[in-house]
Formats: structure tokens, C-alpha cells, sequence
């Protein structure tokens, strides 16, 4: 009897001590104030609901606090992630950005609810009105569609990629030239990687650019072997970007250069940023770290955060062989036997045919393409055409599908452009009429080389 009275006496005591530190909790509240409201974002009514319903309550500033978020330590936990939410996308303040730095934003909302990743997945347990449907996406996607880049003939871009071509032309960059990154990571361990291999391709239609994903030797090593969930140290992805420079003709080529970004595989070096190290230069020639701090590696983060199974990387590797034979001998053509492997000189998008190419070419090709100079005897060009299809990993992304046809051009000292054409699957040299094969080697001849440093 008396053990009994005891453990209540003391459980009394612990409940008291835990109530009265819990009163006391409540006096430690961090500021949470709902600002001013600048400048709202426009957008048709039932696309506002949406975002009103499962947005705003942290990425503005009208935030309203439900009872069970009142409480501390409850409160604590809101307070931190509307504050950190605010600071990554702000309805209130949205005149801040500029009308593309706006796209981009929503743009990356979708990818983020697209993967479930947004609303995060406790903010969606106890608000359940927050929750994105299927439809609720499909809805925000037909409108944050109409804000994409538009693909047009462009006098400027003309102008910016003329301009900057003559001076990449004539420009020495060295590693030295081009400032670390703010995270220490510098360049000149990561020079020459235009030289690497393609790993993909992608056409970003949101903001109006054109990338070719390239991989070093441990990349593409891992690719071959499968062994790319998760990646091995040492794999680098350099990711490039150019402006889309539309034509009359509907082919969208690379433009004027604009940034390259890097991940840097290295899971204990970087174990506090998923394993890898994030580096990205900005400024088109200029090369500028991006970022004012190392915090810029918080937005890398952020972004590629959902795609955790993925091991963090957007990219779907492209199978790196094709099979390319004759229409009788069954051999396989000595001059392409590896396209892929190439070195990449550019890359095109036809709107008409809803297809996209790389241009991939031998040393002495990618050497010649860079200078400006003509084809000499022995280079080989390879152009490789895939059908699009819609990137999974990110709306407002077309990657390759399936290859559509491979198109070789050797040139030979005697007789000139030999020219070859594989269509089919597998692919089996075709026999295009002769009219054809002149315009085709006069497409392939005018594709200039894309900038890289």
C-alpha cells in the first residue's frame, strides 16, 4: 500500500514538473509575423484556390495557424519551416523576381509536388486540405505551361550568340582564369570536360535553354557496368546550358553559352550534402561562381531532395552502343561502330518533327568544329536523332526516347563527304535518294559547334 502511494506521489511530481515546464515552453516563441503583403501573384481564380489551399500557409505571408501548430514545441517546428519556406518562394513579395525568375519558381513547385515532396509530408498529416490531387496538377500545369519559354526567331539571341562566338573564337581561358566556387571547390580539377562524354540530352521548354549532360570516364564506367544507384566515387555530371536559338525553319540550335553545373560524387567528403559536391559557373564566357556564399548548395539541395531513390540525380542515362549494319553484308559500320563515344559538338531540336540530335564527332572533327575550320580528310561526324518524350523527373523537360536514325559523314581525301543513314530497329543502312543526301550533308556542315570552355 504504501509502494502504491509512493509511485503516485511521485508520479504527481513528474506531472507537475512536466506541466510547469511545459506553461513555461509556451513563454518561448519565436516571432511569426505576417508581413505586409507586397505584391500577390496573378493568376486565374481556381489556380489561385489551389495554391491559397496547399501553399500559402507557408510560402506567404499569410500564414494561419491551426491549434495543434500553437503549442510549443510544436510551434517551434512551424515557425523554423514557414521561415525557411518564405525564404525559398514568397506569394507576397512575388514582384521581387523577375517574370522568368517567377516561371522557374512555380515550375519547381510542380516537380516538388509532382514527387510529393510539397507540401512536406508532415505539414500534409495533420492538413489534409493541403493535400495535391492529381487533378489540382494537371490544372497547375496547364497554366504554368502558358508562361514557358516560346520559341521564336529572336534578333537578340542572334545577336548574343554571334557576339559571344567571336569572342570564344579568339579567348584563352585557362583554370586559372575562373574563380573557385564558394564551397572551395575549384575548377581546374574539373577543366576539359568538354571533352567528356554525352551521357543525355534535354530541352528545357520552361526557360528557354538547351543541355547536354556529360559524364567523366568513372560516369560512364558506371553507366556500362549498371552501377549507377547509387553512383561510385569519383563520377562527375557536367551539366551545360545555352539559350535556345530558334529558326525560320523550326529547329531550335544552341546559342550563346550560359552556365555549366557539376556534381561531384563523393559520399563521405560530402556526406552532409547527399553525398556529393555541387558546384555551378554562371555568366556565360565570364564563368562567375555561382552563389553570394557556400549556402547556394541549400538550393542544390532542395531541388534534387525528392529525387532521393534516384540517388539524388535527375538524369536518364542513354544506352551508350548502337548497332549499326548494312543492308546486306551485316557488318558493322567501321566509321560508327560507337557514336555515342564521340566527342559532342552541338545539339538541335526540330519542333516540326518533335525530335531531337547530337552531333558527335572524332577527335580531329570536335577539334576543327571548335576553330571554325573546315573538315579535313579523315574526320567523321555522326548525328544522332531521337523521337522526345516528356522528362518525368521535371515538367517543362523533353528528353530522348527512342533513336529515329543515325547519320554518318566521312570524309575522304579523294572523293569528299561519304555519307551513310540508319533508320529502323534495329538500325539498317537506308537508301535516302541522292537529293536527300545533299541536303542532309548540307544540314549536317551547318550545324556550328556549341561553346564550351
Amino acid at each position: 500500500m504504501t509502494s502504491k502511494r509512493s509511485f503516485r506521489k511521485k508520479a504527481w511530481i513528474l506531472f507537475s514538473i512536466l506541466a510547469i515546464l511545459f506553461v513555461f515552453l509556451q513563454f518561448i516563441r519565436p516571432p511569426l509575423d505576417n508581413p505586409p503583403v507586397t505584391a500577390d501573384l496573378n493568376a486565374p481564380p481556381d489556380v489561385k484556390a489551389v495554391l491559397h489551399r496547399a501553399c500559402y500557409n507557408c510560402h506567404s505571408n499569410e500564414t494561419r495557424l491551426a491549434w495543434f501548430d500553437q503549442p510549443a514545441p510544436a510551434y517551434w517546428l512551424v515557425a523554423a519551416d514557414v521561415k525557411k519556406a518564405r525564404k525559398a518562394m514568397n506569394f507576397s513579395n512575388w514582384d521581387s523576381l523577375s517574370k522568368p525568375q517567377q516561371a522557374a519558381k512555380l515550375f519547381e513547385a510542380i516537380f516538388q509536388a509532382e514527387q510529393k515532396a510539397m507540401p512536406l509530408p508532415q505539414y500534409r498529416l495533420l492538413h489534409h486540405e493541403a493535400v495535391v490531387s492529381s487533378e489540382d496538377i494537371a490544372l497547375l500545369k496547364s497554366y504554368v505551361g502558358t508562361l514557358a519559354y516560346k520559341a521564336v526567331p529572336d534578333s537578340a539571341r542572334e545577336r548574343a550568340f554571334t557576339d559571344q562566338y567571336a569572342r570564344w573564337s579568339k579567348t584563352i581561358i585557362t583554370p586559372a582564369d575562373i574563380h573557385p566556387q564558394h564551397n572551395g571547390i575549384g575548377y581546374a580539377a574539373l577543366a576539359g570536360f568538354g571533352d567528356w562524354e554525352a551521357i543525355s540530352t534535354t530541352e528545357r521548354y520552361d526557360n528557354g535553354t538547351l543541355r547536354v549532360i556529360l559524364g567523366n570516364d568513372i560516369t560512364v564506367k558506371a553507366i556500362r557496368e549498371g552501377h549507377t544507384n547509387p553512383w561510385p566515387d569519383g563520377a562527375i555530371f557536367a551539366k551545360c546550358a545555352w539559350d535556345q536559338l530558334p529558326d525560320p525553319s523550326g529547329n531550335i540550335h544552341a546559342g550563346a553559352f550560359k552556365q555549366v553545373e557539376f556534381m561531384i560524387r563523393d559520399k563521405e567528403k560530402y556526406a552532409s550534402t547527399f553525398g556529393w559536391g555541387w558546384a555551378r559557373w554562371v555568366g556565360g564566357l565570364a564563368m562567375k561562381p555561382y552563389g553570394k556564399d557556400a549556402s547556394f548548395t541549400t538550393e542544390c539541395m532542395n531541388c534534387h531532395r525528392p529525387l532521393e531513390k534516384n540517388n539524388y540525380t535527375f538524369t536518364f542515362p542513354l544506352a551508350d552502343t548502337l548497332t549499326l549494319t548494312g543492308p546486306s553484308s551485316g557488318t558493322q559500320d567501321p566509321r560508327a561502330a560507337h557514336p555515342l563515344a564521340g566527342r559532342v559538338i552541338t545539339s538541335c531540336v526540330s519542333k516540326r518533327e518533335g525530335t531531337m540530335s547530337t552531333l558527335y564527332g572524332n577527335e580531329l572533327a570536335a577539334n576543327n568544329a571548335r576553330s571554325g575550320q573546315d573538315y579535313p580528310a579523315g574526320t567523321v561526324l555522326t548525328l544522332v536523332t531521337w523521337s522526345q518524350r516528356e522528362d518525368p523527373h521535371w515538367f517543362g523537360g523533353r528528353i530522348p526516347a527512342a533513336v529515329q536514325t543515325v547519320e554518318t559523314i566521312l570524309f575522304d581525301k579523294s572523293s569528299g563527304p561519304l555519307y551513310k543513314q540508319y533508320t529502323g530497329e534495329p538500325l539498317v543502312e537506308a537508301s535516302p535518294e541522292a537529293g536527300t543526301v545533299t541536303e542532309r550533308i548540307a544540314f549536317l556542315l551547318s550545324l556550328k559547334a556549341s561553346i564550351l570552355l
